[in-house]
């Protein structure tokens, strides 16, 4: 009586703590879930919740679970959702992920179309356990290995996982003292993936060996957790002095601002930046690499990462980015007409000596709006030149940038680049001035 009046007041509990109001419960069928169920059931108005599934179309048995789960439900007036996985990959390799891909997905489409505001699953006490100790021997990441978190944003809600502070016996045993039917999957038990090696044979060790395993595993996730949170809380400062833009393909920013942590915390700061703004993995070696760069002597060198992404450090600045960074362009420009370039308006137009960019004693036949090209030079007096390599140097503009950095040329003569360069201020002589106007990047 006493697990089951403390699994009612904490399942009661963490409902109200979350104001969950609209409830999806994600069943199986197995012990876990349908203990979930039975006690949201207890709880919850009907109108208030409802049962979905996903039938995983891996086994033989998945048909008789999901029609079991359908009759539980007819029986005891429970809205049920339910679908088939049918395009499953050809191949073991990533099946799990795949699989938890398209269930979640499921879902969050229910969820979006009537308007539920929580997903409710029965992860329990050993699944937190497990995918601690499995994502320490994956990478060791401790963003990953907090991952199992009692509430999380889902879709257009939450997703709450009401059952951790409680192991897989305890449930068993609220299922057995109250009659709860529930369908065994027996591939649990075969060791056929990482969970389930360590379910059934490392774990059942280290329960021997100290049998509050469980709960000490629970109190280190909250401890992590609440560590990790106090870091990001810092590095928030840091990585808003850092300036970074985020696009879809890249991102960019200062790395000045980094120089206040040392490795190790700069591979916490790597790690969650990657986390949360990267759909790729970075490896441990590969944020080590990154800090070796940034660290480092030299001001550019690059790290290649998967799908075809790159961290490049250029002197104080860096880039991720899928893209190469050299693509060419050239627009031809007229005077008094403007141009969108990249989203960014560009005018060139004649205006008042004091106002001018540029002064010239002609207009030129051709004017042209590019980005470098090798032996591009610069005029600095009427008998010298710089080549504007050279300048892009002397200014420090980060390597990746400088092929993105627009030139304005007057009959194949460099006359102005954005932010270094104008020939105004080496030339102030000529009988025509013209103003450049070009919008500032958003």
């Amino acid at each position: 009586m006493e697990l089951e009046t403390k699994l009612l007041g904490t399942v009661r509990k963490t409902l109200k703590k979350y104001h969950a109001k609209r409830l999806l419960v994600a069943v199986s069928g197995g012990v876990d879930s349908m203990v979930l169920l039975d006690l949201i059931a207890r709880i919850v108005d009907k109108d208030s919740f409802a049962v979905i599934n996903v039938d995983h179309n891996l086994r033989p048995e998945s048909a008789a679970e999901v029609e079991f789960l359908r009759q539980h439900c007819q029986k005891n007036s429970y809205k049920f959702y339910t679908t088939k996985w049918t395009d499953q990959p050809d191949d073991d390799v990533g099946m799990e992920a795949a699989g938890r891909e398209f269930r979640y997905q499921y879902f969050a489409n229910i969820m979006d179309k009537d308007n539920y505001d929580t997903l409710l699953t029965a992860h329990h006490a050993n699944d937190l356990a497990e995918n601690v100790l499995m994502k320490m021997i994956r990478s060791g990441n401790v963003y990953e290995v907090t991952s199992l978190k009692q509430q999380r944003p889902f879709e257009n809600g939450q997703l709450v996982r009401p059952l951790l502070d409680f192991s897989k016996s305890e449930l068993r045993s609220y299922a057995k003292k109250l009659d709860i039917d529930h369908v065994q999957d027996e591939t649990n038990f075969e060791n056929i993936t990482m969970r389930n090696r360590l379910r059934n044979n490392i774990f059942p060790e280290l329960q021997k060996e100290n049998g509050q395993m469980l709960s000490h595993f629970r109190l280190f996730d909250q401890q992590l957790t609440a560590l990790i949170d106090l870091a990001v809380t810092q590095f928030a400062t840091i990585q808003s002095n850092m300036q970074v833009t985020i696009t879809s393909h890249s991102i960019e920013g200062r790395l000045s601002p980094l120089k206040v942590l040392d490795d190790n915390q700069q591979t916490l700061f790597w790690g969650g930046f990657f986390t949360r703004n990267l759909d790729i993995p970075v490896s441990n070696k590969q944020v080590e690499q990154i800090i070796t760069v940034i660290m480092g002597d030299s001001p550019n060198a690059s790290i290649d990462l998967e799908d075809g992404w790159k961290f490049i450090r250029s002197y104080d600045n860096f880039l991720l980015s899928d893209q190469a960074v050299n693509d060419d362009y050239s627009y031809d420009i007229k005077i008094g007409e403007s141009l969108m370039i990249n989203g960014r308006k560009f005018l060139l137009e004649e205006c008042s000596k004091d106002d001018a960019t540029i002064i010239t004693n002609s207009l030129p036949q051709e004017i042209t709006l590019r980005n470098r090209r090798i032996g591009d030079k610069l005029i600095i007096s009427d008998d010298r030149h710089q080549k504007l390599s050279k300048r892009f140097i002397n200014e420090k503009v980060p390597e990746y940038k400088r092929s993105k950095i627009p030139l304005l040329l007057f009959d194949n003569q460099v006359v102005w680049v954005e932010k270094i360069y104008k020939l105004g201020d080496y030339l102030k002589k000529g009988n025509y001035f013209l103003k450049i106007d070009f919008e500032d990047e958003v």
